[in-house]
């Protein structure tokens, strides 16, 4: 069976989201950039990498992303409909490796408000949505 050829001219192209986060990354804190990185993960899926945890992945998957590269998260990436380079400045978008988390995220269903309850309440946070 052929493999279907990615549209590139439909990807979320995710440079779009982080410009401020690449700036963040030549001149602010850790915090900034956390914050900004958060940011941008709400602004695309809703949803951020503290709205699930480590166990909703499988061990298969975290063996996939401790080996990673940026060449095969750029190619993950667009099969999942997104574009993690950056047409700005060259090269990958900063923090790909967390845009990639994100990615596989939604690829396994973890992104749901079910799981952000959870994820939540075992930081010890209390939510609305979670009452």
């Amino acid at each position: 069976m052929a493999n279907r050829a990615t549209d590139f001219a439909n990807l979320t192209r995710i440079c779009e989201f982080a410009r401020r986060l690449h700036q963040l990354h030549r001149l602010g804190g850790e915090d900034a950039i956390d914050e900004e990185f958060g940011a941008v993960c709400r602004a695309i899926w809703g949803f951020t990498l503290d709205d699930f945890t480590d166990d909703d992945l499988s061990a298969e998957d975290h063996a996939w992303l401790d080996e990673l590269t940026q060449e095969c998260a750029i190619d993950f990436a667009a099969e999942q409909g997104y574009d993690l380079k950056d047409y700005i400045h060259g090269g990958c978008v900063a923090d790909w490796w967390g845009f990639s988390w994100m990615i596989l995220a939604e690829a396994r269903g973890v992104l749901t408000p079910e799981k952000r309850a959870a994820a939540w309440c075992r930081h010890g946070e209390r939510t609305w949505w979670a009452q």
